[in-house]
């Protein structure tokens, strides 16, 4: 988040979130090409990006956006993150986008969310933030993306309560209330560890399977295994624990679980995420390279991602419309996947734009 951003919603009401005179994310993107790796983002994965790109205002760039890249599929292909932070003027686009789609639209719901986070402008942190994820892997480039999922984070009055997560949850979706889904969220609330708590919640409307997931943030891997236990979670332990434990060295202490709640129970499909004990906007290109040799060695990463993904941290100086702009590109954590008898891993990236002399002929 910049320091000078304005976080009134007025602004986002009169702002030129969609306006064309400040051009597309997409038209931004385009200058970044060569800071991709192939074997992350291959031809046709970046026309699934750019199409993406241009339908979304510049203003993603106002705060990080980032990168999903599944480390065993062979297709070089992303999918996408923005963070509209509430009142910003990304939120503003949405909440115009929300306006006029159909009520009963995800669209709406979400534009109807953003307005709401940003009606009370005293206290930022308590209302939290949303990050929008875009399915891109496996959608042709002429293909309209669906609606993106919508993951609730660092909102503490919502997030300590499962009442209060799952009722946002299906605001933000638009979707019906489901007590078969609020009973499997209030188990996994009553396996949380004592010092355990869920740092993130989210749905993907756009996917087939309806479903509402937690991100569950735990001290140890034993702590981890142990709420699985309790929760009775339909998986390998073994598998569970034997990851965490590989993986250990190398990463801050604790494992965040990645959850899927449906009306019918519990999903076996889990996700372990990991975190280098550095600050997010840290390159640490060595420590990354070692992580990323472990989980090739594990095969969970295909050799030709393992490279891609080691050259991503960078900084690098873009000229884009008159305009000189520092672009840092970090990785975030890793999520390894265990989905029954399979175990994968992906990886999420982050980049920050920050304008270092403005465009020609603006202020």
């Amino acid at each position: 988040m910049r320091a000078d951003e304005d976080f009134h919603m007025k602004d986002c009401e009169t702002g030129p979130g969609d306006d064309p005179a400040h051009g597309s994310f997409g038209e931004f993107l385009a200058e970044l090409r060569s800071l991709f790796p192939s074997a992350l983002v291959g031809a046709s994965g970046w026309e699934r990006l750019l199409a993406l790109a241009h339908r979304l205002p510049i203003h993603v760039i106002d705060n990080r956006f980032g990168f999903e890249f599944d480390l065993c599929d062979p297709d070089p292909a992303a999918d996408f993150c923005t963070v509209p932070l509430p009142g910003s003027r990304l939120a503003g686009f949405h909440v115009r986008q929300g306006r006029s789609a159909p009520p009963d639209s995800t669209e709406a719901a979400l534009g109807a969310f953003l307005a709401a986070q940003a009606e009370d402008t005293q206290d930022l942190p308590a209302r939290g933030g949303v990050i929008l994820e875009y399915d891109l892997v496996g959608v042709s480039p002429e293909q309209r993306p669906a609606a993106p999922g919508v993951f609730i984070t660092w909102a503490r009055h919502l997030l300590d309560d499962p009442d209060s997560a799952v009722s946002a949850l299906w605001a933000v979706a638009g979707w019906q209330r489901d007590a078969g889904e609020r009973r499997q969220v209030q188990r996994i609330y009553e396996a949380l560890p004592p010092d355990g708590h869920v740092s993130q919640a989210g749905v993907m409307p756009g996917r087939v399977q309806r479903a509402l997931r937690l991100i569950v943030t735990t001290r140890s891997g034993g702590d981890a295994v142990g709420m699985l236990r309790r929760l009775k979670w339909p998986g390998s332990l073994a598998e569970a624990a034997a990851v965490s434990e590989s993986l250990a060295e190398l990463t801050r202490p604790g494992v965040a679980l990645s959850i899927d709640a449906t009306a019918q129970g519990i999903s076996p499909r889990l996700g372990l995420e990991f975190h280098r004990p550095v600050e997010w906007h840290q390159l640490d290109p060595a420590g990354w390279s070692r992580l990323i040799d472990l989980l090739t060695e594990r095969d969970w990463c295909l050799s030709a991602k393992a490279g891609g993904l080691k050259a991503w941290p960078r900084v690098e100086q873009v000229f884009e419309g008159g305009g000189v702009y520092r672009v840092r590109q970090s990785i975030n954590h890793v999520k390894v996947v265990v989905d029954r008898d399979r175990t994968t891993a992906k990886a999420y990236a982050g980049t920050v734009v920050q304008q270092v002399l403005p465009r020609t002929g603006m202020a």
